[in-house]
């Protein structure tokens, strides 16, 4: 793990990411709003507010629907107010803020005082991050994040974007808010941009969470409308579901805000709306779904079984947990030393399960690395498709999460003793030994029992891990594998004939197992002997 900075970046809240009311607080608080009223303004139109520099913003049109009844006017800037804190390598502690003096000065003046360019390296790459619903700039997924951008790059600099006086409930106002913070961070990036003289925003990457990743789509919208100028990259984390989902572009976070848009699922419900927090549909690039984009694994289903003092922050953590593991698989992928996370390209997550997607040099199931290298595979890939991609990939119940990929392949024996002994139903489990005696922790070829039938092939993507020294898991080196033991579990069911076996002892006849990194090639272990 890299070192965290000392930044006194405090959480907010001892509830662990607050998000996770977001469903709830939308649902309770909808009919406190339900009645808003149209005004005219100078320079502005029926249903519209205007807010000086920033601009106007209207409440029809696109912006009501069946699935988004309700639309507010962002609050006043002031009552938001949204600040913009400036952390670097050399200023971790005490960030400098970007405020209404920056945005009011001229930009020869800001340039006379060379206190920008103090703070703010051009040559380097600058990153934005913003949180969501219900939280601050002090957050400490925020903290950890920005540390660990400065100690990948020692040049680049962090501005963290805290609207958290608007981030408060109703939720729908909050919705509105970001509105608001999208075109005053469009102006704080266009008097960047001219102060330092960059020729373009390409090196100008925003990361939000939630509703920030769609504050993130409304700078980089403003940036191309008022300023004429295109974000280099939004990265979303899980964002937010309620209110955005099948909405027009101008509505939510969409590819046209940046040049390169890639998304985080963790959340997301496709088949029932408004369970999930964060959006199924694909809206960048380059879509991620780990575990498939929702239910994500170890996040604890039965908090109302635990009638204690904590069941509200159990049921806080159940809500949100899924929708924060976005940040937390990004945070992750950004540790030194760390192997890249391949996210696979395949029709859907079952079939990628199934082993059906795993070969980067085949077409058309190309790779992406997870993370901030995604851009870079991304733009190695246009010349020969184009298009978004979804991609799809495993991960550890609990940290570290991000875990090689690996596509196991078992071959049934097709021999006389194997097809006279006929189908079997249960599970097939490897433990993997190293050269010198390490030992993997237990791979689940199947978590459900499923019938295996001789002469008959099956695949499926698993991981495999083993206990560290200090008791945490960590990836397996399956290349120094000298043996692996496999056992079958079997089950009997009263109501499944094929399970009874009353006189044949349960067994399958393995002829091979193949187990091959789901970017590359494999390696084979033969076998073709009963396993009892």
């Amino acid at each position: 793990m890299a070192e965290i900075g000392t930044a006194p970046l405090v959480a907010t809240s001892n509830i662990v990411n607050q998000t996770g009311s977001l469903m709830m607080m939308y649902l309770t608080t909808l009919t406190l709003h339900n009645v808003t009223e149209n005004t005219i303004h100078p320079g502005g139109g029926i249903d519209e507010k205007c807010y000086g520099m920033f601009g106007c913003f209207g409440i029809d049109k696109e912006w009501t629907s069946a699935r988004r009844p309700i639309a507010l006017h962002p609050q006043t800037v002031s009552e938001i107010d949204a600040r913009f804190a400036v952390f670097n390598a050399d200023n971790r502690t005490y960030p400098n803020f970007l405020d209404n003096t920056f945005l009011d000065a001229e930009v020869d003046e800001i340039r006379g005082a060379g206190v920008i360019t103090r703070w703010i390296n051009p040559n380097a790459t600058i990153y934005f991050i913003t949180h969501g619903f219900l939280e601050s700039g002090k957050t400490k997924w925020i903290e950890r994040m920005l540390n660990l951008l400065l100690n990948r790059d020692q040049n680049a600099t962090v501005i963290v974007i805290d609207w958290g006086r608007g981030s408060n409930p109703p939720y729908n106002q909050a919705c509105a808010n970001i509105r608001l913070v999208g075109a005053i961070t469009a102006h704080i990036i266009d008097k960047i941009k001219k102060v330092l003289g960059l020729p373009n925003l390409d090196r100008v990457h925003l990361i939000g969470h939630s509703l920030g990743s769609h504050l993130s789509g409304y700078a980089g919208h403003a940036l191309i409308e008022v300023f004429q100028e295109k974000l280099g990259r939004i990265t979303g984390l899980d964002p937010a579901e309620l209110a955005f989902t099948e909405q027009d572009a101008r509505v939510r976070l969409d590819p046209s805000d940046a040049k390169f848009v890639d998304i985080v699922h963790s959340d997301s419900t496709p088949f029932v709306p408004h369970i999930g927090l964060g959006l199924f549909e694909p809206i960048g690039h380059v879509d991620f779904y780990p575990n498939g984009g929702s239910d994500q694994p170890g996040c604890r289903h039965d908090f109302w079984k635990h009638a204690d003092t904590r069941f509200v922050t159990n049921m806080f953590q159940f809500f949100s947990c899924s929708h924060s593991r976005a940040y937390e698989y990004f945070i992750e992928s950004l540790e030194p030393g760390r192997r890249p996370t391949v996210g696979v390209s395949c029709s859907s997550y079952d079939r990628y399960l199934l082993g059906h997607c795993y070969d980067c040099a085949r077409l058309p199931h190309r790779c992406v690395r997870f993370g901030l290298d995604s851009e870079q595979d991304y733009r190695r890939m246009t010349e020969q498709r184009h298009g978004p991609i979804q991609l799809y990939f495993r991960t550890a119940a609990k940290a570290p999460f991000l875990m090689p990929n690996y596509r196991l392949t078992v071959v049934l024996s097709n021999s006389t003793d194997s097809r006279k002994h006929g189908p079997e139903v249960g599970r097939i489990v490897l433990q993997l030994q190293s050269t010198d005696g390490v030992r993997s922790d237990k791979v689940f070829f199947n978590d459900d029992v499923i019938m295996f039938e001789p002469g008959h092939r099956y695949t499926a993507v698993v991981m495999v891990m083993r206990s560290g020294a200090d008791g945490r898991q960590e990836s397996y080196d399956v290349a120094r594998t000298s043996t692996i033991a496999v056992s079958w579990e079997y089950e009997t069911s009263l109501l499944n004939p094929l399970s009874w076996r009353l006189i044949a002892t349960p067994r399958v006849y393995l002829e091979s197992l193949t187990l091959q990194p789901v970017t590359g090639t494999g390696r084979d272990t033969p076998s073709a002997h009963a396993l009892p």
